[in-house]
């Protein structure tokens, strides 16, 4: 049975709270697990908590949260997770690294590495299976494919319990697709919205025995999720089919993982929808 998780930083919504306060973080964790629809979190190391520089990852937009939010070190989130005795399935790295990977500049290149120990690090210590990499900058037209996984290749082994996914989100490299890219590597973290986007969804199932987190997307009606419509994939199945599939044909077994929340959702409509993702 797949295990059932959310990433914890959108949740926050739901209490009215920014996704960076990390105090609103471990109360919607709580709060949730309440509920008894979740096998764990997947928790997410965010750029705004970072003290040595604001994100470089949608930094325009980021600077204001950056700017509002308390700073914790790896160490810190460490015993704040523990204290809690919540389970934590995966976690998902600063989003900088492959922006910072991609820049060209030595400095930023050991910045994005010193970022990837410390994801690793903190999956480890929290003792979660899975870590999720942007390994790339979206939008770079150019880049090194090679070198991405000769240095995920050189840190990951150094955390032997922690498989590090790579995350097929979006490129700009000509003639190259995120399924492309993510072909490069050991492990794959498979999002919905992208492969959507892309309408390679189908084509992940090749993939299947290196795919270890799967994020799902959608939207939610009385408790139940929808498939966004703007989708090809919407045009030949719905989520649940979907869904089904993954499991039935592909013989996924890993996490599933609510990576959103859905703008105005209500509270109860959101644990329904949780709920309905656990088979009978």
């Amino acid at each position: 049975m797949n295990p059932i998780s959310v990433t914890v930083a959108p949740l926050a919504r739901l209490i009215g709270k920014p996704f960076y306060d990390l105090a609103a973080n471990v109360e919607v964790m709580e709060r949730i697990w309440r509920e008894s629809v979740l096998d764990g979190f997947e928790f997410q190391n965010a750029a705004e908590w970072d003290a040595a520089g604001p994100p470089r990852d949608e930094k325009d937009r980021r600077l204001a949260y950056w700017t509002d939010s308390r700073k914790h070190g790896v160490d810190q989130i460490v015993d704040i997770l523990k204290e809690t005795g919540l389970p934590v399935l995966s976690v998902h790295a600063n989003r900088d690294v492959g922006v910072l990977l991609c820049s060209g500049q030595a400095q930023d290149i050991a910045r994005g590495k010193t970022l990837i120990h410390g994801s690793l690090s903190l999956a480890a210590e929290v003792g979660a299976g899975v870590c999720v990499f942007h390994l790339w900058d979206t939008w770079a037209e150019s880049f090194d494919v090679g070198f991405l996984r000769s240095v995920l290749d050189e840190i990951g082994p150094q955390y032997p319990e922690v498989k590090a996914a790579v995350e097929n989100v979006p490129t700009h490299l000509p003639g190259r697709t995120p399924l492309d890219l993510v072909k490069e590597f050991e492990w794959v973290t498979l999002d919905w919205r992208w492969a959507a986007l892309y309408d390679e969804w189908e084509r992940f199932e090749e993939l299947v025995d290196r795919i270890v987190d799967v994020h799902l997307h959608g939207e939610i009606q009385g408790g139940r999720w929808n498939l966004d419509p703007a989708w090809a994939l919407a045009q030949r199945t719905d989520f649940y089919r979907a869904l089904d599939g993954m499991r039935d044909r592909w013989g996924y077994g890993g996490p599933l993982t609510v990576e959103r929340v859905p703008r105005d959702v209500a509270w109860g409509d959101f644990v329904s929808a949780i709920a309905s993702l656990r088979r009978e």
